[in-house]
């Protein structure tokens, strides 16, 4: 979970939400100050727009992680080249053996995440919120209305008008 926070374009409030980490969800979203409603592109309905192909894409990390180690040790090797024959490092030799490990572990979770299926399991939940939203005629109207290709099983639903 994180945060998401946008200016209300008609109040100019800054809005803050909680979110998801791919923001799927509605990109219609309400002012909390004036109620007036504006939209949020950053959001994605995966109803209509389907999911972030990084959400189930197992070897794009593999790739990633792989990428991530073999540079780790090349920083490394050099941070020693240079400490031992030179006797410095550089503030970029510091950060980068801070920052791959956490980039290598990080692309790890997120694999095992897609390979373990709690990544298809999380996008299940966020397809059935969307599909739920997707039953208001009145929602629907709104996304046509801001430009979305709705698809054409949610056009005439049957679902509530309010």
């Amino acid at each position: 979970m994180g945060y998401s926070e946008m200016k209300c374009p008609h109040c100019g409030k800054m809005n803050r939400e909680s979110c998801n980490a791919w923001m799927y969800g509605s990109p219609i979203r309400t002012c909390k100050k004036c109620g007036d409603k504006y939209l949020d592109r950053r959001y994605r309905e995966p109803a209509v727009q389907g999911f972030d192909q990084r959400t189930t894409d197992a070897n794009l990390y593999k790739t990633v992680s792989i990428i991530c180690g073999a540079v780790l040790v090349l920083v490394y090797f050099w941070y020693r080249f240079t400490t031992q024959n030179y006797g410095y490092y550089t503030n970029y030799q510091v950060a980068f053996l801070i920052m791959l490990p956490l980039a290598l572990v990080g692309c790890l979770i997120q694999f095992f995440r897609i390979k373990s299926g709690a990544m298809d399991k999380a996008n299940a939940k966020y397809l059935a919120e969307s599909e739920e939203r997707m039953k208001d005629r009145q929602y629907v109207a709104d996304l046509i209305a801001n430009g979305y290709k709705v698809p054409e099983k949610y056009l005439d639903n049957g679902g509530n008008d309010g």
